[in-house]
């Protein structure tokens, strides 16, 4: 065989392995794609969303098909047109010899390759326009929705600049960069074709090719003049003036810039097709520069001197009456303008009797739902006293209410869910995707209960679950297959040959069988076969454990679950867990969201809500509650605010998706709560926003502006340093102003700016959410509430209440007693308690161990009430001492003052802490924080005391403001009466 035909052979043998290696790359990819495709289909269809996944699906589609067929068809006619305008004849040189190379090669294939090439972009291009399928379904799905307003510039409804404009702006957009796009494909192919030379003494163009580009040409600024009349809309979100919005020089120099500009471009437009004719640059080019001179000119120089020379000399008098249209529309867009706003002269302190009862007895209901546990250290507790298993654990802590007793009691609660990654022993594919499915119960205790011990008091607990005040299904209620942690493997198999562990008990285990709705059946080869190169998981095939009977779980916790199906909606960063109904329910607030309101002003979401949501927005709705069953992974989008446009859109676009909350079932809708994330969405325009338009001067100077106050959280072991953290919003149980009872309230106070004082607060009813509640009692669900003291008071503010705990000497003192032998001080929240006309401060105080794993255990409780400090070894101590119901407190061993010294403090300790407080004392000096050097020498001077006294044998300590006793460390051991200095 000759060398020439043994080489043809070898390259056709690499050319059939190559095309091979493709061929199977590309079915591997296609297998990939049509496997998730196909797994989502069954995944909507296992939770009844097939209708949501097809109208997804379809919307894509649609758009891809027919945004890539327009640009197929206006690419592939220019580059027809490119090759009959070829020129037949050229000038030989260097550059049209490389030409003329290229087009020998193309010249044979033109007619496949060129319609190919053409579909190629199309295909990108179709793919990009179907990102905007949220876009186009607003569009489409907003027929007969309004907000039943018009905007005061342009007069339409603000469901145009939401739903239509914004398609309108998107197809404007794409035409101009296809056309754009076509234009410089085109030239380079009319270069390649010969019709462009650049090297050429004669004619660079050919006059065909200047016709043919005048024409493209033409068309882009055609559309741009499009883009300049859809631009004066934008107008209404400009934020150019003092606010969001039209402002003077937008109306009075912008707006009639964008007008000229239409007409300009136009006429340049016309420029550019007139030239087909002439066949020249000079029309084109005065259209042009036309256009530059008049955008530079009008449309920027002309109203940057309106601002600077009319407007800023007397900026309010511009633009009082466009503050005005800001004010009004930022109120109804975050749902402002539906707070009752009224004065109020809160006394100084809680007196201890009004009309002639105990508070403590008319306020009962808010005192016995103060929340002492701070959800952090709480979880810490549940962690190490109820996680039970190294295979289970809590993702969080959550507060929410239950009729307890007859009376509503604040409840924080947590689900124990499975994780595999803690499976004990060898982690097989056996064990972590068919044994340990599930989680199992949860773990509850009132807000306010503590044990002896300082440790929660559980209402629901243990595996199965005891407890009587909450009842929790043993099987349905406790076994948890979905929830909130992300899973650590991706699917699980149930019904299963193989029983699933369902807990442990004794020496012995329990097993189960999954009964739930939950699940995509597996039992066929085919679906096995998907499954497995889906999750890329050989096992699926093989395991005979597998059978017709058995199902797969796949999108297991609740963020992901949710996502896939309403990706449009923004949510929440904090579901919470609930028990209803002997079941386990998580749920989660969702949020409609734009920022295309007319006049609106915009959020930044992260700096409003502490970066619990993403983005901006200038109109949001808390208008779905999600809820997910944790059996089943049952989900039901329930719509609580048929006002909101937007949802009334999404339902338009999803009729099969969402549920009125009227149909939700009853312990479901009473456990509805004002998410917090939206209040502090709320609180943060409302802190500027809370005058009236009338008021328009005394907004625009600012001077009655509110602040969201500091909450400080003082580091462990010490009293002095500390980290500042926005005043999260919390639920308390109280009695607001223009209510005779107690209801469950989201709670969130003001301060003056630069200032620490308390000026007003704002509370949302929670109450549980009902369709049929009338009234504007404050503690009916989503009813806003805002109460505002006078200017020239003091309301003490949570960092004011702070530093008098701070610089309290008994605080001080046990804080230092407490910190001995490996353990640490936690504090608490802050809490801010509104009882009758005034305010209570609440501070829990936690001891821990400062090595791994602490029990935070609660050992103190602290009670302000106006400049008194009370402090208590129990909460109902430091009440009665603040409210004076009981004349000093009552020591940790339950004796009655003067307690005993802390047992384990020797003389040379006592004197060692004194040491170190009167240290602090100097150094707070030298800076001059004179508060500071304050309590440092009271505390020292206190502990002196404590070591005279025990020096002297009288065994009696200092019980500090309000009769308070000294803490005795846990653990520690008696000291010797024999101690001497």
């Amino acid at each position: 065989m000759s060398t020439a035909a043994r080489t043809s052979i070898d390259g056709t043998r690499r050319r059939w392995v190559i095309g091979i290696l493709v061929a199977i790359v590309a079915l591997l990819i296609l297998l990939g794609a049509l496997s998730g495709f196909y797994v989502n289909i069954l995944f909507f269809r296992e939770i009844g969303q097939s209708g949501v996944f097809w109208t997804v699906f379809w919307s894509k589609l649609v758009l891809g098909l027919i945004f890539g067929a327009i640009f197929f068809i206006l690419l592939l006619a220019n580059l027809i047109i490119v090759q009959r305008l070829a020129p037949r004849f050229r000038v030989f040189s260097p550059e049209q010899e490389v030409i003329d190379r290229y087009r020998r090669a193309f010249a044979p294939y033109a007619r496949y390759l060129v319609p190919a090439f053409a579909a190629v972009i199309s295909l990108f291009v179709g793919a990009a326009a179907s990102g905007q399928w949220k876009t186009f379904l607003l569009w489409r799905s907003s027929g007969g929705v309004t907000f039943g307003q018009a905007d005061p510039l342009f007069g339409r409804d603000p469901s145009y600049y939401i739903f239509t404009l914004p398609f309108q702006k998107f197809v404007q957009g794409w035409f101009f960069s296809a056309l754009v796009g076509i234009t410089v494909i085109v030239g380079i192919t009319h270069y390649l074709t010969g019709g462009i030379r650049t090297q050429t003494s004669g004619e660079r163009v050919t006059p065909q090719v200047k016709a043919h580009l005048s024409v493209l040409l033409g068309l882009i600024v055609l559309v741009k003049a499009w883009g300049y009349y859809l631009g004066k809309f934008d107008l209404l979100g400009s934020e150019r003036g003092v606010v969001t919005g039209a402002s003077y020089t937008d109306i009075h120099a912008q707006k009639p810039a964008l007008q000229l500009l239409v007409f300009v471009a136009v006429i340049c437009a016309l420029l550019f097709l007139v030239n087909i004719r002439f066949r020249g640059w000079a029309l084109p080019a005065v259209g042009i520069g036309l256009l530059g001179v008049v955008s530079f000119g009008v449309g920027g120089l002309v109203p940057a001197a309106v601002q600077k020379f009319s407007v800023d000399p007397q900026e309010f008098q511009k633009e009082q009456v466009y503050i005005i249209r800001n004010m009004n529309a930022t109120k109804f867009a975050f749902g402002l303008d539906k707070i009752g706003l009224s004065s109020a002269s809160p006394t100084v302190t809680v007196p201890s009797s009004v009309g002639g009862q105990d508070t403590a007895t008319l306020d009962q209901a808010t005192l016995d739902n103060i929340r002492l546990w701070n959800p952090s250290a709480l979880r810490l507790n549940y962690d190490a006293l109820q996680r039970l298993q190294q295979y289970y654990e809590f993702s969080d802590v959550d507060v929410d209410r239950y009729p307890i007793g007859g009376n509503v009691t604040q409840v924080m609660l947590s689900a124990r869910e499975v994780v595999q990654n803690g499976i004990p022993g060898a982690k097989t594919w056996q064990n972590t995707h068919l044994v340990y499915t599930h989680g199992y119960g949860a773990v509850a205790n009132a807000v306010n209960t503590v044990t002896t011990t300082g440790g929660p008091d559980f209402i629901v607990s243990d595996i199965p679950p005891t407890g009587t005040s909450i009842d929790l299904n043993r099987k349905k209620g406790s076994e948890l297959y979905y929830g909130e942690r992300q899973p650590d493997v991706p699917y699980l198999i149930v019904d299963t040959k193989q029983r699933e562990l369902n807990y442990p008990q004794g020496t012995s285990q329990v097993f189960t069988t999954y009964s739930g709705k939950g699940g995509i059946p597996i039992g066929s080869f085919f679906r096995r076969l998907v499954f497995a190169y889906r999750y890329r998981d050989i096992n699926l095939m093989i395991s005979g454990l597998i059978d017709n009977n058995s199902k797969i779980l796949i999108y297991r916790d609740l963020n992901e679950r949710v996502q896939k199906v309403a990706p449009f909606l923004k949510y929440d960063k904090d579901p919470y867990s609930v028990i209803a109904g002997g079941n386990l329910y998580y749920i989660w607030d969702a949020y409609t969201t734009t920022n295309l309101y007319p006049y609106s002003e915009r959020a930044n979401l992260a700096d409003a809500t502490g970066n619990d949501l993403s983005g901006s927005a200038n109109y949001i709705r808390n208008s779905v509650k999600v809820v997910m069953n944790g059996y089943d992974g049952t989900l039901r989008f329930y719509v609580v605010d048929q006002t909101d446009p937007l949802i009334r859109v999404w339902e338009n676009a999803f009729p099969h998706l969402f549920t009125d909350a009227s149909k939700a079932p009853l312990e479901i809708q009473q456990h509805f709560r004002y998410p917090e994330d939206l209040l502090m969405t709320q609180a943060y325009e409302f802190k500027t926003y809370h005058l009236k338009p009338s008021e328009a001067q005394t907004f625009y100077n600012g001077d009655r502006a509110w602040a969201i106050p500091n909450a400080l959280a003082i580091a462990p072991e010490s009293t002095t340093s500390s980290t500042v953290t926005p005043f999260r919003p919390y639920y308390v149980v109280s009695r607001l102003p223009g209510s005779d009872s107690e209801h469950f309230v989201l709670f969130e106070p003001f301060s003056p700016p630069s200032r620490t004082n308390m000026v007003a607060f704002l509370a949302a009813g929670s109450d549980g959410f009902s369709t049929t509640q009338q009234g504007t009692d404050p503690g009916n669900y989503g009813q806003l509430t805002a109460l505002q003291f006078p200017a020239n008071g003091n309301v003490l503010g949570p960092t004011q209440a702070r530093n008098l705990i701070n610089q309290d000497p008994t605080t001080s003192t046990q804080i230092s007693l407490l910190s001995q032998r490996g353990s640490q001080v936690q504090f608490g929240d802050l809490l801010i308690v509104p009882v009758e006309d005034s305010f209570l401060y609440v501070q829990p105080i936690y001891i821990a161990s400062s090595q791994a794993n602490p029990i935070p255990q609660l050992k103190l409780v602290d009670v302000v009430n106006g400049s008194q400090v009370s402090l208590g070894a129990t909460l109902q101590t430091a009440l009665g001492t603040a409210l004076g119901t009981q004349t000093g407190g009552t020591c940790p061993d339950g004796s009655a003052p003067p307690c005993p010294p802390p047992t384990g403090q020797t003389v040379e300790q006592l004197l060692a802490q004194a040491l170190k407080h009167f240290q602090n004392a100097d150094a707070a000096l030298k800076q001059g924080d004179l508060a500071t050097y304050q309590a440092e020498i009271k505390a020292g001077e206190a502990l002196v005391k404590q070591a005279n006294d025990l020096a002297a044998g009288t065994g009696t300590g200092g019980t500090g403001t309000g009769g308070t006793p000294t803490p005795t460390p846990t653990g520690s051991p008696t000291p010797s009466s024999t101690a001497s200095p």
